[in-house]
């Protein structure tokens, strides 16, 4: 019998990127993704010490996953990463040696900075040992971003209630919004960076900033040519400057290849970089929108590109903020952190503040600070202020619950008002006659967008450590449900909404609904779906053996005890 070949295995964050990849490497290579981080820092606690060490934990779901890639790499004859260039992906590449048994100053690092089949190549061939200092760059900002957000939340699960936490970006994009509108002026730069794109497709096109981050990601993970092969259109989005792969790819001979929006962003790539009109100037009308907080930041200096769209949807769920009609707003327990925070000043939240660690962490990457000493320079002035703030609540200062809230609905039980509860298992309503009617019910809220199954209205329910679900109105008779977000986009063959599948860090993956559409004809997202559905039927399985356990435990009759006499 003949021996079987080992192959080497490379391994990147996105399905994507793999899949792009596998069309360029030969035989003895095997190209598999990681969907990102397989080990990061706990959500449910803080997870750095008291000398700033991390503790990093398998990231939640990811446990089979992480089985499977070692499993797979056992016996590889070489691992390679080629994850995206730059700090996050030199950290996610060291974790990867460490978790994969690979020597880091081995040549194990790829560098791709655009996704085409001679650049690969040539990235290949300068395989390079793992670079510590960039990769330490990234652990710098992450510890002291964890260990800020996390020491703040304690302040104010007592200041204000449970749950409320602010980080130091999104601190800082609270205030810009609370601060009062003025006329302005959007001035973008004569390079394509990540945020003159963001910028300029907030204005031309009118897309938000978290649409411009997927779709640019889009072009650089490579679009699928057919037979003229695949690869990407554009440079590394998140990196320095965006660049063309080929001039020779005009818009107009790609289309048919990309989705409208994918088109429209490429167009307007293509067109700035090939025409030389890069410089804009655009007037803003005092609100309060995208395009005048990016004015507000560029004039600020702040690096703010590759952390705004996750700081504004982070805001918005937190309820800090409402946005209507592309304007945003304060809410009031927005303006209550703000006023719990400025105790903290200005050398923990401010742009100077921002931009002086921001300096720092670059000067890790070049080699030039030590990440340990940045981490304990800025902690020890935020422990300083933290610990100010903890006195002020006074000694017995404990955290607070979140105000019952009042909600719409009527009990069909009793004719009572219903009440907003959050529990162990998420937000539901229950009646306010408790305890003389326990009633409850879950909290929906219905959207304009209808069930790809029976046509119905879908709704959006919150559950616990703040996930999102999403069922059919008609639930239990319809059966629908996902934790996938629907979107407000239609399915070109069959007309069913379609939904986007989330990934950590990396671009989500569109589908349709309608799992009978012939567009889920071999997709991908079909192996996800039913890896899910399995693992909830295992969980279900489980369930239900340990409840007839129990059940056995009490209708099992006791032995009677025996009595023995001594003669």
């Amino acid at each position: 019998m003949a021996e079987k070949t080992l192959k080497s295995v490379i391994l990147v964050e996105s399905t994507a990127k793999a899949r792009t990849l596998r069309k360029f490497v030969g035989r003895p290579y095997s190209v598999m993704a990681t969907d990102g981080f397989l080990k990061d820092l706990p959500k449910s606690r803080i997870g750095v010490d008291d000398n700033y060490q991390p503790d990093y934990i398998t990231v939640r779901g990811k446990g089979t996953l992480l089985a499977d890639l070692k499993r797979e790499t056992l016996n590889a004859r070489r691992i390679f990463f080629a994850t995206n260039p730059d700090a996050q992906g030199e950290f996610l590449a060291r974790q990867y040696c460490e978790l994969f048994g690979v020597n880091p100053k081995s040549h194990c690092r790829i560098w791709l900075e655009e996704l085409t089949r001679e650049n690969y190549k040539a990235a290949f061939e300068a395989a390079r040992p793992i670079d510590n200092n960039l990769a330490d760059a990234f652990q710098t900002k992450q510890l002291i971003d964890k260990y800020v957000s996390h020491k703040v939340g304690e302040y104010l699960s007592r200041k204000i209630w449970r749950g409320v936490k602010v980080g130091r970006f999104r601190a800082m994009l609270l205030k810009l919004i609370a601060e009062p509108s003025s006329e302005k002026i959007l001035t973008i730069r004569n390079v394509l960076t990540e945020a003159t794109l963001q910028e300029l497709a907030v204005k031309e096109l009118n897309f938000s900033v978290a649409r411009t981050r997927i779709l640019a990601e889009q072009l650089y993970e490579g679009i699928n040519f057919e037979a003229a092969g695949c690869g990407g259109l554009i440079t590394y989005p998140h990196g320095g400057e965006i660049s063309l792969t080929s001039e020779r790819r005009e818009p107009a001979a790609v289309q048919e290849y990309l989705s409208d929006y994918q088109f429209k962003l490429y167009e307007l790539i293509y067109s700035r970089l090939t025409s030389g009109k890069i410089p804009a100037s655009y007037e803003l009308n005092g609100v309060i929108n995208d395009a005048a907080l990016m004015a507000k930041f560029d004039a600020l200096g702040i690096d703010w590109a590759d952390f705004y769209s996750v700081g504004i949807a982070s805001l918005i769920k937190r309820k800090y903020i409402t946005a209507e009609n592309s304007t945003y707003k304060v809410t009031a327990l927005g303006e209550r952190v703000l006023d719990a925070i400025k105790i903290f000043g200005d050398e923990i939240f401010s742009a100077e503040t921002y931009n002086e660690v921001t300096a720092q962490v670059s000067e890790v990457a070049t080699g030039k600070a030590r990440k340990i000493s940045v981490i304990e320079n800025y902690c020890a002035k935020f422990n300083a202020k933290f610990d100010e703030a903890m006195a002020s609540l006074g000694e017995n200062a404990a955290p607070q619950s979140e105000p019952v809230e009042e909600s719409e609905e009527v009990c069909e039980k009793c004719g009572r008002k219903m009440l907003i509860r959050h529990g162990r298992y998420g937000t539901f309503l229950a009646c306010s006659g408790y305890p003389e009617c326990k009633n409850t019910k879950p909290l929906l809220e219905y959207l304009d967008k209808k069930c790809p199954k029976c046509g119905g209205r879908l709704a959006k329910r919150s559950l616990n450590r703040g996930r999102i679900f999403y069922c059919c109105e008609n639930s239990p008779q319809c059966d629908f449900a996902t934790w996938d977000e629907p979107q407000n986009l239609t399915c070109k063959v069959c007309g069913a909404t379609m939904f986007a599948h989330k990934f950590k860090d990396r671009a989500p993956m569109y589908y349709c609904g309608n799992e009978n559409c012939s567009s889920r004809a071999n997709h991908p997202m079909n192996k996800i779906l039913a890896e899910i559905k399995h693992r909830a039927e295992l969980r279900r399985e489980r369930k239900e053996k340990l409840a007839a356990k129990a059940a056995e435990k009490v209708t099992k009759p006791k032995k009677s005890a025996r009595v023995t006499f001594k003669k």
